[in-house]
């Protein structure tokens, strides 16, 4: 009967895991469903205005919106842009939801997207 009880309990935390993972890939593109709920966590109750949430294969970035950052009245958009000044890049061009930023000799696109409590950015 306990060994029963450990295989039922084995079986549901592998369901759980694995139903967190597949949330995590399809809602924000991230394999790693620790990284992303702590991420989302950290906008939403710390004073952090953005987080990386993965480095590789692409780079995911969570940010605070203006609806959530009572310290100041920046938007999501101009933390990007703020973001992307201090690794030395500038914005080049924007394709609706893709900024374009480059410093001359290298490109990166960046996928921004945003919900009421946080945005996204993902380099693609």
């Amino acid at each position: 009967m306990k060994r029963k009880r450990i295989i039922i309990t084995v079986i549901i935390c592998i369901l759980i895991l694995l139903s967190a993972t597949i949330f995590s890939i399809a809602k924000f593109n991230v394999w790693n469903p620790f990284s992303s709920c702590f991420g989302m966590l950290e906008i939403l109750f710390t004073d952090k205005e953005y987080t990386i949430v993965q480095n590789y294969p692409s780079r995911v970035v969570f940010c605070k919106t203006s609806d959530t950052s009572d310290a100041s009245n920046k938007t999501s958009i101009q933390y990007l842009d703020e973001y992307m000044e201090n690794r030395g890049l500038v914005l080049d061009e924007q394709l609706g939801g893709i900024f374009i930023y480059s410093n001359g000799s290298i490109k990166e696109y960046v996928s921004f997207s945003e919900n009421g409590y946080f945005s996204r950015w993902e380099w693609e």
